[in-house]
């Protein structure tokens, strides 16, 4: 049984490349491909070129378009054989492909005096990969260049890994549906909004195991309502949101870093290594250039995972990443247009009870780059022998992204929104009833609901004795009402916000 496609490119060539998920093998026992979780299976007499270049078709044929693989097999693959290969084939669409995608990765131009007359092909099969809508016709291949990025930053996304309905636009009008029926006066509409903005905001920093000031919180809060409002992202705009995140004023900064970043664990081993700082600046140029794209027609789903994730794996700033990160899931989306006006989906607040899944999207990025990086132990930093240089962050696999941030919208709007809705909804009428049955501070009627919520609908022994003044019977009675007015609303173990100062739009009473 031997490698071949891009397997074989990788062990032959020695390519300090992550390797494919599935690899391509020549196997005896079958006599047709078969395709098993990790591997595809082909019989020993299938047609195949034993040269680089050949099992690069051959791999453009049965394996897909891995860019990453391909950009370094390039660099053994003489433009000559290329040149040859086309002219002896010049509609040969694997071959059209290839030639193509030399001059796209490299800049260069092959100049192979070659007219293919054949029909146009898809860089990427459509039936296979999502792809940009409006594809840009190459004449001189006849190839119609539908990636979903540029040479500098090109995720992809297969058909295969992702869910059927990702398209947010009936999603997105649910959102504001759930919001406008379940809010029955314009003050609690109002207030249901701010209580997503303060939800995304706190889930974003309690990922980051930060509880920001109320200053910083609202900082956060007015930042999120003004997604969108940026028609380009730049360097100096990312660097402005990153000193609004980053809570140490010594570790705001004012451009991409110009250090080695690293991540670790709780005992100091390194789990992940972004991109050095000299091929970090090209990459972002690539990442600006496919977040503010507005031609090719991406899918807002697809375009908001691809552009967040991808900037997190880039780390362009030494702290902060992570709350960007997020925060241009909330960006791409705005710009795009799908998400109802002054409507935040709280994907954040989702993500927290997701931590397991959302570390394990992460992981299935860092693990294998980091395995590229060959390095020793130093004080303080690491000794840097080799790394891979950019291409692993430019070209990745964002499959897994996608079908994560779906779920997470999906989940935010199917449930988050209308517990928080609900959650509002009983407190008022909780509230109302308490004041008007018991002579009780406000702020106390405000707590005793927080804390029997928080409680699973019992208030205490402890938080009796700090109620000590009020009979048991009376304190029964609040417990009762709690729950008879939180009784209507969907199920919910979530914790309440806790009010703010500026949480009660009339002054009147804390609110949630």
């Amino acid at each position: 049984m031997g490698s071949v496609g891009y397997a074989w490119l990788i062990e032959n060539l020695k390519l300090p490349v992550r390797a494919p998920e599935r690899t391509a093998q020549i196997a005896s026992s079958v006599n047709r491909r078969v395709d098993v979780p990790d591997r595809i299976l082909f019989p020993v007499g299938v047609a195949l070129d034993d040269t680089p270049l050949g099992h690069l078709e051959f791999a453009l044929r049965h394996e897909g378009v891995n860019l990453e693989v391909i950009d370094a097999a390039f660099e053994h693959i003489a433009p000559g054989s290329l040149i040859e290969r086309l002219r002896a084939a010049p509609n040969g669409e694997y071959i059209r492909r290839a030639c193509f995608l030399w001059e796209w990765l490299s800049g260069g131009s092959l100049d192979a005096g070659v007219t293919p007359t054949g029909n146009y092909v898809d860089l990427f099969p459509a039936d296979d990969y999502v792809v940009a809508a409006k594809p840009v016709r190459n004449t001189s291949y006849r190839v119609n260049d539908n990636a979903l990025g540029n040479p500098r930053f090109c995720p992809v996304v297969r058909r295969s890994a992702i869910p059927a309905d990702t398209d947010l636009v009936p999603l997105m009008e649910e959102a504001r549906l759930r919001i406008f029926e379940a809010s029955t006066s314009a003050d609690l509409y109002d207030r249901a909004v701010r209580y997503l903005y303060l939800s995304e905001t706190r889930g974003s920093f309690a990922i980051e195991n930060e509880t920001p000031s109320a200053q910083k919180e609202e900082r956060f809060v007015q930042l999120l309502r003004r997604t969108g409002e940026r028609a380009t992202v730049t360097e100096d705009w990312l660097a402005d949101l990153q000193n609004t995140v980053v809570k140490d004023a010594f570790s705001h900064e004012a451009s991409y870093r110009v250090r080695q970043n690293r991540l670790e664990d709780s005992a100091g081993r390194i789990t992940f290594f972004p991109p050095a700082p000299d091929v970090l600046r090209e990459l972002m140029a690539g990442w600006e250039a496919f977040v503010n794209d507005t031609k090719r027609g991406v899918d807002p789903l697809i375009k908001a995972a691809c552009a967040s994730f991808g900037f997190v794996y880039l780390h362009p700033f030494m702290d902060g990443n992570g709350r960007l990160h997020r925060f241009m899931i909330h960006q791409v989306l705005a710009q795009a247009g799908v998400v109802p006006e002054n409507i935040i989906i709280p994907v954040s607040a989702v993500i927290m009870k997701n931590i397991p899944d959302y570390l394990n999207v992460l992981r299935s990025f860092s693990v294998p780059t980091t395995r590229l990086w060959d390095y020793r132990r130093g004080d303080p930093d690491p000794l840097i022998i080799q790394q891979p240089g950019s291409r692993p962050y430019r070209f990745f696999d964002a499959s897994r992204e996608v079908s994560f941030l779906h779920a997470m919208i999906k989940s935010a709007i199917l449930h988050e929104i209308p517990q928080e809705v609900a959650y509002l909804r009983g407190y008022d009428e909780a509230f109302a009833k308490i004041d008007a049955k018991y002579n009780l501070p406000k702020n106390d009627i405000s707590a005793l609901i927080r804390m029997v919520k928080s409680n699973g609908g019992k208030l205490s022994g402890n938080r009796r004795k700090q109620y000590s003044h009020l009979p048991g019977e009376v304190l029964d009675d609040i417990e009762a009402v709690i729950n008879e007015a939180f009784a209507a609303g969907p199920p919910t173990n979530k914790q309440p916000t806790a009010p703010t100062e500026d949480s009660s739009p009339s002054g009147d009473s804390p609110q949630p």
